[in-house]
């Protein structure tokens, strides 16, 4: 009898701290919005655009990071990987083979 009330009691416990911890609102509704409208904020602002030197150079950011490109084969300032020859000149798929046996990327620090 005694384990069945130490029971109801902790069940009973755990109702009311999830209710209390949900603030007895559906708050789905809620972060939905905030979420839509943290979007539309930010939206405009990440999506990138095909026309940065970034998209355009000789040699690309991997990543295609702001301000990256060149028209010498290097690293990106931004994020560090190296470039990568521009995958619409011709001959880019074999090119960039040849670049990345001899140019590895470094594994990242776990």
């Amino acid at each position: 009898m005694n384990t069945i009330s130490i029971r109801t009691g902790i069940s009973m416990l755990l109702l009311v701290l999830g209710v209390w911890a949900c603030g007895g609102q559906d708050q789905a509704g809620e972060q939905k919005e905030k979420a839509e409208s943290t979007e539309a904020a930010v939206a405009p602002a990440t999506e990138p655009t095909a026309e940065g030197k970034e998209y355009s150079a000789k040699y690309q950011c991997p990543m295609h990071c702001p301000g990256s490109g060149s028209e010498t084969y290097g690293s990106c300032p931004v994020c560090g990987m190296h470039y990568m020859y521009n995958p619409n000149l011709p001959d880019a798929e074999a090119i960039n083979k040849k670049l990345f046996k001899e140019n590895p990327q470094k594994k990242p620090v776990e």
